[in-house]
């Protein structure tokens, strides 16, 4: 994407093509056998036990749990903020669970974007300011460019009027859209969002959720976190997990 490329744009970029990104060539996110515990003897929890999930780009899949059932596991390992116990996880063809910590975080910096219930937003700095930080983590010069990316990003969610407020002089759901900015501003291949509506009103999330949409149909490929089945209805795609198990796993008609 060139610095001056709308954050949604719907065709796949160079790079993506190179990597072999694009549908009906290998699966964007790739799951084998992938198993997480944590701690040892008595003290052993079994997060996920031998789990298979393939997502192709542009697929708009929503995981489905409550709690305790693996699911925020199963979302740190896709967004590389953890690691399998055994298994394999291929982003984009490469096996990530492989990768030092290091290429693990340019991964996670230009490969995913990340929204969460919390906004994680620094109060004390502009929304453009906000959205422009995994640009200014991910070496992107000069300046100008980082804020016109900003910017664009920033107008793609309806906020072009709210750029240089505080996350203090905004709603929840305004919040929220920076969020879903800084998400967007580096040109991810998958947007992750893990329970986005959890902390907003029912109109507030109906309009976020409708953000998703769109994101989307642009050509993203995007998975939602969520114990919500109204939530998860807005996607092609249900997954639903249990005890660290895949259960099932429906696809609604185009």
């Amino acid at each position: 994407m060139g610095p001056g490329s709308a954050p949604l744009a719907g065709s796949p970029s160079s790079s993506q093509l190179s990597a072999g990104l694009v549908r009906g060539e290998s699966p964007l996110l790739e799951l084998a056998s992938v198993s997480k515990s944590y701690g040892s003897g008595e003290a052993r929890v079994d997060a996920l036990r031998s789990v298979d999930l393939a997502v192709e780009s542009g697929d708009y899949v929503a995981i489905m749990g409550q709690s305790g059932s693996g699911k925020s596991t199963l979302m740190h390992i896709l967004g590389c903020l953890d690691v399998p116990t055994s298994g394999s996880y291929r982003l984009g063809g490469t096996d990530v669970s492989k990768l030092a910590e290091a290429e693990l975080a340019e991964v996670r910096n230009r490969k995913v974007g990340f929204v969460f219930q919390q906004f994680h937003l620094l109060p004390r700095i502009s929304a453009s300011r906000n959205v422009e930080l995994p640009l200014i983590y991910g070496g992107v010069h000069p300046r100008a460019v980082r804020r016109e990316r900003a910017e664009e990003a920033l107008a793609s969610v309806g906020l072009e009027n709210r750029m240089n407020h505080k996350p203090t002089e905004l709603s929840g759901g305004q919040q929220q859209r920076v969020a879903i900015a800084r998400a967007l501003v580096t040109d991810p291949d998958i947007l992750l969002a893990d329970e986005p509506t959890g902390n907003l009103a029912s109109d507030q999330a109906d309009d976020l959720l409708s953000i998703f949409d769109a994101v989307h149909r642009a050509g993203r490929t995007v998975v939602l976190i969520t114990h919500d089945a109204d939530v998860a209805r807005r996607a092609r795609r249900q997954v639903r997990i249990r005890d660290g198990q895949i259960v099932s796993d429906v696809t609604q008609p185009a």
